[in-house]
């Protein structure tokens, strides 16, 4: 066997080799960007890729290079790159106008297919924002608002975007102390961060009365009960729960998480899909909570009513890419669904038929769990054993976020893993380990990163950069 070092040189030469053009964007890079990059997703070792084109599941690079790809406008793209209804849309709109900064017949056509198909929305209001995280933000608002009250509950884990408020839950553990330089301690105060999956943690902090939303992240894995459970503490406690449908709306069912798991909450906050691809957010819920942006008498709009712009609200690109996408998942239906749920299972299984034949510790799972639209791989420095419902259920204690952090493989194992994927032709996620589905991903795409996930493994099991079994 040749020396570990020697044999992970080889795959970083040809690494290097394959993507010349892309090492040398990078340096420019360098000098332009904090880390050479514009998102922290997109930060890779020993440098990014740099992509040129993209049509159906496919990607293609600077050098030539083509993918199959996970990361789908990072979950943006239901129906794949280059869709030719919604490029023929958007098309027309730029012969029209890119942005009039006014009204538009197109915006009322757009929130009325959310209420079609987001169960919130249904009997409610609906608010157009530029982006997921401002969308977050303004919830938050709207519920203290509407409560009275000031503090948040948050899952720990859980990303909602880059406010100061939600972002003290997102890295750990410990949480709400990672990546918290330049967050007020006057904020931090505000915030309670619960486990997953844990209604008493959430039920003793309801009871002071002083919470005026729970937000849940549906990307993640809660138990059906859980969420039905928080449910009826919210409406007990007189809490506004909102659900964070930023990835999972219109992804995990055409209704989103939402309509999955049969629980309709307070307030929903929408983007990427209700976009077509294009930048976009949104608001949508009980009206008399949404009211709050509403304009009345002199004393209401001075003193009760919130406050609320956005040069790029409702902005006619993404709202005419947003209205064909809706219409697309309105005539096709639940089959698009069940083409990405059935995709899911067969790459689970392949993937952990791979990790048990090789006897390494490696774990496949889904989101949702039993009906995957995305594809989340794991590897650990040793065997979970009793611990693996924590990958397979969710964690049911901040104590097993530790766990899972001392269980999971270090830095080593997600270098190789990334280059590997990357040569055998594959992108996607949080370095070749989150893989976003849409409905055209077909058998041979299944096949091509079937190939590069077990020669990612052989390398992992080689280099001794996972455990066994």
């Amino acid at each position: 066997m040749p020396l570990i070092s020697e044999t992970i040189l080889d795959i970083e030469r040809e690494y290097e080799e394959k993507h010349k053009k892309s090492k040398e964007i990078y340096k420019r890079a360098l000098n332009c960007f904090p880390s050479g990059i514009t998102h922290d997703n997109r930060y890779e070792k020993p440098f990014p890729i740099y992509t040129t084109k993209a049509l159906g599941t496919r990607k293609w690079d600077v050098d030539g290079n083509e993918y199959v790809d996970y990361i789908m406008g990072h979950g943006a793209l239901l129906f794949g790159y280059g869709n030719e209804k919604i490029n023929q849309s958007m098309k027309e709109q730029i012969e029209k106008a890119v942005h009039m900064g006014s009204c538009t017949e197109l915006e009322v056509e757009w929130a009325e297919l959310i209420q079609k198909l987001v169960p919130s929305a249904r009997n409610g209001f609906v608010r157009a924002t530029s982006c997921g995280s401002e969308a977050i933000y303004l919830a938050i608002r709207l519920a203290r608002a509407y409560t009275g009250r000031d503090k948040v509950i948050l899952h720990a884990g859980s990303y909602h975007g880059t406010l100061d408020l939600v972002l003290l839950a997102y890295n750990g553990p410990p949480f709400g102390i990672r990546n918290s330089k330049g967050i007020p301690e006057s904020v931090k105060k505000d915030v309670i961060i619960v486990p997953f999956n844990d209604l008493a943690s959430v039920e003793e902090a309801l009871k002071k009365g002083d919470v005026a939303c729970v937000i849940l992240h549906c990307n993640n894995l809660y138990t059906k009960d859980y969420i039905k459970g928080l449910r009826k503490l919210t409406e007990i406690y007189g809490t506004v729960f909102i659900m964070d449908e930023v990835v999972s709306g219109l992804r995990y069912s055409k209704g989103g998480a939402q309509e999955y798991y049969g629980v309709v909450p307070d307030l929903s906050v929408l983007g990427k899909i209700v976009g077509g691809g294009a930048p976009i957010g949104a608001i949508c819920g009980k009206k008399e909570i949404l009211d709050y942006f509403s304009f009345k008498d002199e004393y209401w709009n001075k003193f009760v009513r919130l406050a609320m712009g956005g040069t790029w609200n409702a902005q006619p690109l993404s709202i005419v890419g947003g209205v064909t996408m809706m219409k697309m998942i309105l005539e096709e239906g639940d089959k698009i669904y069940h083409r990405m749920y059935k995709f899911g299972r067969e790459l689970i299984k392949s993937f952990n038929d791979l990790a048990d034949d090789m006897k390494v510790s490696a774990f496949a799972y889904g989101l949702p769990y039993d009906d995957p639209t995305i594809v989340v791989i794991n590897f650990f420095n040793r065997d979970p054993g009793e611990k693996m419902y924590i990958w397979k259920s969710g964690p049911r204690s901040l104590k097993d976020y530790e766990v899972k952090e001392e269980y999971s493989a270090g830095g080593l194992a997600k270098y190789i893993n990334y280059m590997v994927t990357t040569n055998y032709g594959i992108l996607a996620m949080h370095h070749n380990e989150q893989y976003i589905l849409c409905s055209e991903h077909k058998d041979e795409d299944l096949i091509k990163t079937e190939e590069a996930l077990s020669n990612s493994l052989k390398a992992l099991k080689i280099f001794g950069a996972i455990g066994s079994k």
